[in-house]
């Protein structure tokens, strides 16, 4: 069932109704009674609702909800004493300032967990530590720029903690997610690559920090890592990438980078290097990239590429050199 532009949760809807999609509506506060008659909800959407307020025990009879979601309302708290069936709980685009280990406590099946776009500045990790079947944590755009605390989540696949002002973790924060394999941490404030990142690691996001460098230490261990983003940063050297043996996505656009790293991995295909200060390919530089197969090199005041420099990459099909000062056409 569907409802649009509605001022209270409609009554006499039938108990059978499995899942109940309300938003553009008028609806300030949620209240028990609104749906003890609907045992058979599966999934709740309220979105866009001007919902501020809900009742504690609202959702108590709703035994078989998997899915709440109150996304883009005026919350300025979880809503508490939810059911421990709930699998997906999206609370993004409110004004939730902070988060209570009793929240969370009894929902051992939570898989997905979204409290993006709310006005998080500090926040202890404890409060997930009942969550151990967490897979999905989202928590972009909050202004966050305080971690603490430590929550083992095993199951965790997916953490997303863009658009924030995070500047650094502590040493060991991420040994406690080792099944993590998608971090987001662009549009931040770190000025190096987080210590001790989990080897289950396949993707790493940190473009629009203030990372000056990239060190072989910062990365030794990412052996699994097949797609790494540091655009955006301040970066003037960039060689210790050689010891992610398995990447294959590599960017390092809109940085400060001069040349380009010594040694790259064999594996990659997908390299942007647009918007550096790079004056100068040589065939040297391209030397193993057989399986390249994308190269953005646009923007960088390029006045020499050598002839032949491209003669190991025989899979090449995307070339970018715009904006540049080369004079002729390079040969081979």
């Amino acid at each position: 069932m569907q409802c649009y532009r509605v001022l209270a949760i409609p009554s006499n809807i039938p108990a059978t109704i499995g899942k109940l999609y309300i938003s553009h509506s008028k609806i300030r506060h949620l209240q028990f009674s609104d749906f003890s008659d609907m045992p058979g909800l599966q999934e709740l959407v309220l979105f866009s609702s001007g919902i501020e307020t809900i009742e504690n025990n609202t959702f108590k009879a709703l035994n078989n909800l998997k899915l709440l979601e109150v996304w883009n309302n005026k919350l300025t708290s979880v809503p508490r004493s939810l059911h421990p069936k709930l699998e997906v709980l999206k609370l993004g685009d409110n004004s939730i300032r902070s988060l209570h280990h009793k929240d969370f406590e009894g929902l051992t099946r939570l898989q997905v967990l979204e409290v993006q776009k709310n006005l998080l500045s500090t926040l202890s990790f404890e409060v997930f530590s009942s969550l151990t079947n967490l897979q999905t944590l989202v928590l972009e755009g909050n202004g966050m720029h305080t971690i603490s605390g430590v929550a083992r989540l095993p199951n965790l696949k997916y953490l997303n903690m863009e658009n924030n002002k995070l500047m650094f973790f502590y040493d060991n924060f991420f040994i406690h997610f080792p099944s993590l394999q998608y971090l987001r941490l662009a549009g931040n404030q770190f000025v190096r690559v987080p210590p001790h990142l989990p080897k289950s690691l396949l993707s790493l996001r940190l473009e629009r920090n203030h990372i000056k460098s990239v060190r072989v230490r910062d990365l030794k261990q990412l052996e699994n890592l097949f797609d790494l983003n540091l655009s955006g940063n301040q970066l003037f050297s960039a060689d210790g990438l050689q010891v992610i043996t398995n990447l294959t996505s590599l960017d390092l656009s809109k940085n400060q980078l001069s040349t380009l790293p010594q040694r790259l991995p064999t594996q990659l295909q997908r390299l942007d290097y647009s918007n550096n200060q790079v004056s100068r390919i040589t065939v040297q530089d391209m030397k193993g990239l057989g399986s390249l197969k994308h190269l953005f090199l646009d923007n960088n005041g390029m006045i020499v590429f050598e002839d032949k420099a491209l003669q190991w990459c025989g899979h090449l099909s995307n070339l970018a050199m715009e904006q540049n000062l080369l004079t002729a056409i390079p040969l081979g």
